[in-house]
């Protein structure tokens, strides 16, 4: 683990001073938002587009992670990853924590201050915003004469090591060297290649998502056996001593035993063995049968859950093909919360703002199974159950389809060549007819691709080359973007004057948190007789289940059951922003009511809201609107 001293500590704060609190922001938002104009990038920093300009030009020279286009900038990745990610840790807020917590002894107050180059004012500070962190694991700090140390269960101690760690370095996980900053005689990719091959000898493998999570809690595990900190208390979740985890826990600690003369007790083996719980699987179904591996009960059940969550949003899948490995996946997750080892997938940010509506089916799946198994399941968790489900939910929603016309004279083979290559590259949402002139005469279409020189049509008509070249895909992309804003106005409009209106729309800055809003946008809808009295309670323990938070900037909150007396759309602006969760500043909430029988609307507004203020040019405006007039102007805007 990192040992912190003054030189060290030095440097690091000079690394993360290459790069300017407003180019820091700069490189954060491309990412968040994959690729920003200088004009949207001048909206979220509140600067000049020329000001952008000179700050990608003072970043490009030195670190060379941004690239430009004229879609706007981009990040180019595995610069972003490589100099980027590996220069934001560890963050100074919680350098004092940290050193608390890696510490073998009670450090003095003036000597954590003086080893941070902060006034102990300061110090005192960081101290008072850890009392909540801490709470959350039972640990405190405690102060003798001016030291300090942390109090608590080894265990827990552990869990808020490696979740420090995690949450620091989010994002990270495709590489398991990306951790190895916080471990200093540790080797990560060692480490991990052992677990692999140790798992494999028992006739088990482990995925690799997971596989990295594991070698990170082994490592800490391992680091705070070396400092002489072992388990002292019963493990919560006990394997038996025949069972796989146990046996593959036993054979690493017999290992590291002789690596770093550590003298693990039973407590810790059982503590490695739950660290393993819900992460492996037989190498062997055919041996083993999946049906033969889970009680059929179980099967059965998670069966149920499935369909009640389908059927609630009204969705037709057929998922018989997909239940037993579901059931699989279920089962791990029971153990890993049982156990509390719940995994980490950091792409869930990505999948509650792109898709949204599957994310929302995901967490409705995972309340009834937190419910019927008495379990709690983090964001993480819900994002794999939406990874699961995805494809299925994806096939069985139906969405708007632009329709394209492809017309090519078949010389030499280039129209099937041409159409095969039109295919790999167009949007699932394009609906690609092809045929003769004289067909296209009677096709309703919204756009035509072709290699001739057509004038004289109502529609867009995209001329292109035999040979599809880059300026003709580009071409055909601005087409179709340009098309999807229309209709995602269109919509929009169709939906605003349908579902909102004046009296449910509120500017206010007196809310001190996100439960006092909801609290009163819920009861708001209850007065006007939109919801029953449930409704408050149902949208506070759907929030509890996963932040209804978009992009940090936007809330969407709304009920676990979707049976409201009318679907309606209720507006809260806060100009000076709300603390949402933990870093979020949150302007604009949107709280959704929705009639049992509007249920397939629900993903239409939903997905349509969240595609309007993920436009940080229309987010920004949004954000600043007076009156529920100018809310609508804005909201309804083709940009």
């Amino acid at each position: 683990m990192i040992k912190i001293n003054k030189y060290e500590y030095l440097e690091r704060i000079c690394n993360m001073r290459k790069l300017t609190t407003r180019q820091s922001k700069i490189v954060q938002e491309i990412n968040t938002h994959q690729s920003l104009t200088g004009k949207e990038l001048s909206i979220l920093l509140n600067c000049s587009v020329r000001t952008i300009q000179n700050e990608i030009m003072a970043i490009n020279r030195s670190h060379k992670i941004i690239e430009s286009s004229n879609k706007g900038y981009t990040l180019n990745t595995s610069a972003y990853e490589a100099i980027y990610q590996s220069s934001k840790y560890p963050q100074k807020d919680n350098e004092a924590l940290k050193i608390l917590l890696f510490s073998n002894s009670s450090i003095h107050i003036y000597d954590l201050a003086d080893q941070l180059y902060v006034s102990i004012t300061t110090l005192e500070k960081h101290l008072k915003t850890y009392q909540d962190i801490l709470k959350e694991y039972s640990l405190s700090i405690i102060r003798n004469k001016g030291y300090l140390h942390i109090e608590g269960n080894e265990i827990y101690k552990r869990q808020l090591i490696k979740n420090l760690i995690i949450n620091e370095t989010q994002g990270s996980f495709i590489n398991i060297e990306s951790f190895s900053p916080y471990f200093d005689n540790i080797e990560l990719s060692k480490t991990k290649s052992f677990l692999e091959k140790i798992i494999h000898d028992h006739d088990y493998s482990i995925d690799r998502v997971y596989a990295n999570t594991l070698t990170v809690s082994l490592s800490v595990a391992l680091y705070r056996m070396q400092t002489h900190h072992y388990i002292d208390s019963e493990i919560i979740y006990q394997c038996t001593k025949n069972s796989i985890e146990y046996k593959i826990a036993t054979k690493i600690l017999e290992y590291y035993k002789e690596k770093y003369q550590l003298t693990p007790t039973k407590n810790d083996i059982q503590y490695i063995s739950s660290l393993i719980i819900g992460q492996i699987k037989p190498n062997d179904t055919v041996t083993n049968p999946i049906d033969s591996l889970l009680d059929t009960d179980f099967i059965q059940n998670i069966h149920n859950i499935l369909k009640s969550a389908f059927r609630h949003y009204m969705l037709d899948i057929d998922f018989s093909d997909n239940i037993y490995s579901f059931s699989m996946h279920v089962d791990g997750l029971i153990k890993r919360s049982k156990a509390m080892q719940p995994a980490y997938n950091y792409a869930v940010r990505s999948l509650k703002s792109d898709h949204p509506f599957i994310y929302e089916v995901a967490v409705y799946i995972a309340n009834n199974i937190k419910k019927a198994y008495n379990i709690q399941i983090n964001d993480s968790e819900i994002g794999f159950i939406c990874i699961y489900i995805g494809s299925l939910v994806e096939n069985a929603i139906y969405r708007t389809q632009i329709y394209c016309f492809f017309l090519c004279e078949n010389y030499h083979q280039v129209k099937q060549y041409l159409y095969n290559k039109l295919r790999k590259i167009l949007p699932d949402t394009i609906q690609l007819i092809q045929g003769t002139f004289e067909n296209l005469q009677n096709q309703s279409v919204d756009l035509v691709i072709t290699t001739d020189n057509i004038v004289h049509l109502p529609i867009p008509v995209i001329e292109v080359s035999p040979f599809l070249t880059l300026a003709d895909i580009d071409k055909i992309n601005k087409v179709i973007a340009n098309l999807t804003g229309l209709y995602t106005s269109m919509k929009a409009s169709t939906l605003f004057f349908e579902f909102f209106q004046s009296d449910l729309f509120y500017i206010c800055d007196d809310f001190q948190d996100k439960y006092e809003i909801l609290d009163f946008l819920a009861k708001e809808m209850v007065h006007h007789k939109i919801a029953d009295t449930n409704f408050p309670d149902s949208v506070k323990n759907r929030e509890q289940l996963s932040s209804t938070c978009f992009s940090g900037k936007y809330a969407i909150p709304h009920a676990i059951e979707l049976n409201a007396n009318k679907t309606m759309v209720s507006v809260l602006i806060s100009h000076k922003g709300i603390h949402w969760d933990q870093e979020n500043i949150v302007n604009i909430v949107l709280m959704i009511s929705v009639r049992r029988e509007d249920r397939k609307r629900f993903i239409e507004l939903y997905e349509s809201m969240i595609q309007i203020l993920e436009n940080p040019y229309k987010l920004s405006r949004l954000t600043n609107v007076n009156s529920f007039d100018e809310f609508k102007t804005i909201l309804l805007q083709q940009i």
